[in-house]
């Protein structure tokens, strides 16, 4: 949160984080996709807070299997952009 450049607009610090999840097979093919957008209005007593992030959650209804999750996270006011990658086991 300490990288997010926030505008301030009436005593509150705001920003919208585009949220880009997916779901890839072990061969690399796309399964599903999900793409929420938080519109964030923080007062500088809750952006104080958050320094270790904010939860985001997403759930894909997939088969037993190997799977990589792919978040993508940009905001609006800075243009930044954040990946990660993660290889999940569903049993």
């Amino acid at each position: 949160m300490k990288r997010i450049p926030f505008r301030k607009v009436d005593g509150r610090n705001r920003d919208d984080l585009t949220v880009v999840s997916a779901l890839f097979d072990r061969d690399g093919n796309y399964i599903a996709g999900v793409r929420k957008v938080i519109e964030l209005r923080l007062r500088d007593e809750t952006l104080a807070k958050l320094d270790s992030g904010i939860s985001v959650k997403t759930s894909f209804d997939a088969k037993p299997g190997s799977y990589f999750v792919r978040l993508v996270v940009r905001d609006t006011e800075g243009q930044l952009m954040s990946a990660e990658n993660s290889a999940v086991e569903i049993p």
